[in-house]
């Protein structure tokens, strides 16, 4: 038996819905999208209590672009680089595995070095793939949905919505033993009468990750928030954190050093930048006297509309799309560095995807060259922006209006 799902029923909210659902998860019912034929083939995961409909790993393309599943080829982004080893889909189950590069955990006291055992390796491999703290929240936003854009969502999305959505996204996810749902920590909107009910749900999180007895491993939480500020104190500095006014997160000198160096740049372009948000993903203690302590930062900026950017021309792409009311996905590079040739995004309302590139910088000729490969190399058409301004017209628009579903996140 199976059961087919037209586009508008891949995510079932009503109570209906969901007992559809149940049914034919408990019955092991196979499901299919109804988005185009042949019909690409999904699965039913049980995720904090609800029923969920998702796609197949590795399914993204086959689906039409306006439908909820479509996933650009992940060669288009860093995704197809981490995919299958640093994050791992279970369709039997729903769950996902996450391989982190930083830990959830500090060692209080040094590890005692391993004995050499006199033997040669047996094998030669590449070391495994894992996230790093930005390219998890990479990873997470991508998950929220919140790379993707539909005119209908304009003035639609506030820090409530991308809340939501984080904390939806990190449910059934795994990472060094831990449900990420448990030790991630996102900000309610911060409202005056709602001030003590938050600061509760944050010191229960809290209270968590202090270790009943004096063992030597000391667990750590993941906070995702807007950067507000932060200010030299005698033992290192206090970060704030939007939405927190009641809480600052300290940092050690040589954190607060190294934090100004390395994202000096980002936070003069979002002070230089009109409505864009600093975001940032930290891992943190909690001391003994109850306040938290920041220990390995991450950081990207998103544009108004909270989509991810990673200089000033993909801005100017962004700013571009979304004037023109333009549908498409926003491609992130997770753990590639900012030389690697990627989309900038993907167009989502034409006849068939467009992968659109952007050059950085059009006189760093090396990397424009890359850039126009991978076009080429593209299954989808390519628009390329590689040289000097103005900004190449875009492919004219699919008229979807009938099947778009533009009131997500």
């Amino acid at each position: 038996m199976t059961l087919r799902l037209w586009n508008s029923d891949l995510i079932v909210e009503s109570e209906a819905g969901q007992a559809k659902l149940a049914r034919a998860h408990r019955t092991g019912v196979r499901v299919q999208c109804c988005c185009r034929s042949p019909h690409p083939e999904m699965y039913i995961a049980a995720v904090c209590g609800r029923f969920v409909v998702k796609r197949m790993p590795g399914t993204g393309p086959d689906h039409t672009p306006d439908c909820a599943s479509f996933l650009p080829p992940e060669e288009l982004s860093g995704l197809a680089q981490v995919q299958g080893t640093a994050v791992s889909e279970n369709p039997e189950d729903g769950s996902t595995s996450l391989r982190l590069g930083f830990p959830l955990k500090k060692i209080r006291t040094s590890r005692p070095a391993p004995e050499a055992t006199g033997k040669k390796p047996a094998e030669a491999a590449a070391p495994p793939r894992k996230l790093t703290i930005t390219s998890l929240l990479n990873y997470l936003w991508h998950e929220a949905g919140l790379d993707r854009w539909y005119p209908a969502m304009e003035g639609k999305r506030w820090w409530g919505v991308v809340q939501h959505a984080l904390i939806r996204a990190a449910a059934g996810k795994e990472a060094k033993g831990h449900n990420l749902s448990h030790i991630l920590y996102v900000p309610d909107p911060f409202k005056p009468e709602h001030k003590a009910r938050n600061a509760e749900r944050r010191t229960a999180l809290f209270r968590r990750l202090k270790p009943a007895t004096a063992g030597r491993a000391l667990p750590l939480g993941l906070v995702i928030a807007e950067y507000k500020g932060h200010e030299a104190t005698p033992f290192g500095a206090k970060a704030f954190l939007k939405h927190m006014p009641d809480c600052a997160f300290f940092m050690d000198k040589d954190l607060a050093r190294r934090f100004e160096a390395v994202f000096e740049d980002k936070l003069l372009t979002a002070q230089h930048i009109e409505g864009c948000h600093p975001i940032v993903i930290a891992s943190f203690s909690v001391a003994k006297a109850g306040y938290p302590v920041l220990h390995e930062i991450g950081m990207m900026l998103v544009t108004a509309n909270w989509l991810p950017f990673d200089h000033p021309r993909e801005l100017d792409l962004l700013s571009a799309l979304t004037g023109q009311r333009r549908a498409f996905i926003k491609s992130q590079r997770f753990n590639l560095d900012t030389n690697a040739p990627v989309a900038s995004a993907v167009l989502t309302d034409t006849s068939e995807p467009v992968a659109l590139f952007v050059a950085e910088d059009p006189d760093r000729t090396e990397t424009v060259a890359a850039l126009a490969d991978v076009a080429n190399g593209s299954r989808f058409p390519a628009w390329l922006w590689l040289d000097d301004p103005p900004m190449p017209p875009f492919p004219d628009r699919l008229d979807r209006t009938a099947s778009m579903k533009g009131g997500g996140i």
